[in-house]
């Protein structure tokens, strides 16, 4: 008898297949082979209100139309911010107003922070398949950005010593009507060469061309493999070591 899988957010039984990036913040149709980490139900549910809030978030702060349709009526923002009192609550008391009259919003970056970190988490476990899974609270996610932020450091991290753009690993691309494609995620691993005072390991990510997160992670224990993909473990048929 095979033995069960354990949850990989706190190695109880797993019942669920977690997606590591949230199918509420991609596009329909969703991508064929989106990656899954085995979750327990608890913890599978643990992030929605967190993923819900970075999708309105992104939707009213975003810019690119498969963000701008959703806060239209009846789109999903919308129809998420009219069943949610409370959320719709939130999303007015962070606006703000400029000296200048411009309105921004100071979102609440822990929430979005949570989420960056459980994405980078997944991603890094199917990077570079651990033997022995790190936690959650390994990772440390840095204060995410606008894109349009003229103080956007992590643009840099995306970038070589020679300001060169290192590769992005594209997730999900889509092209609207009349618009050119937009990249709905895409993330990397890079070594920091910037942040002096961090760790060399960080996820880089960006949700929808809006919201930038990097996320520090631990040094991975099995470099000599670092192009091994965590399904040959993590498939629902074996427990993770």
């Amino acid at each position: 008898m095979r033995r069960s899988l354990k949850c990989v957010y706190c190695a109880e039984v797993a019942t669920t297949n977690d997606h590591v990036i949230a199918r509420c913040l991609l596009e329909k149709p969703y991508p064929p082979d989106l990656k899954t980490v085995p979750s327990c139900r608890a913890c599978n549910a643990a992030y929605k209100a967190d993923e819900e809030y970075l999708l309105a978030i992104m939707a009213q702060a975003g810019f690119v139309p498969s963000l701008m349709s959703k806060v239209e009526k009846d789109g999903i923002v919308d129809r998420m911010l009219q069943g949610s009192s409370g959320l719709d609550a939130r999303i007015i008391n962070s606006l703000r107003v400029a000296d200048d009259g411009r309105v921004y919003m100071t979102p609440e970056e822990v929430r979005i922070a949570n989420v960056a970190r459980k994405v980078a988490f997944g991603l890094y476990c199917h990077r570079y398949t651990p033997k022995k899974l790190p936690s959650l609270a390994d990772f440390f996610a840095l204060e995410p950005l606008h894109n349009e932020d003229d103080k956007n450091f992590i643009v840099v991290l995306a970038h070589t010593e020679r300001f060169q753009p290192r590769r992005w690993i594209h997730v999900q691309t889509i092209k609207p009507p009349g618009s050119r494609p937009i990249q709905v995620f895409d993330y990397m691993f890079v070594r920091n060469w910037y942040l002096r005072d961090f760790e060399r390991l960080f996820c880089v990510m960006r949700f929808h061309e809006t919201i930038w997160a990097a996320v520090r992670c631990p040094e991975p224990p099995n470099r000599k493999h670092p192009k091994c993909r965590v399904e040959h473990r993590y498939d629902g048929r074996q427990e993770p070591l």
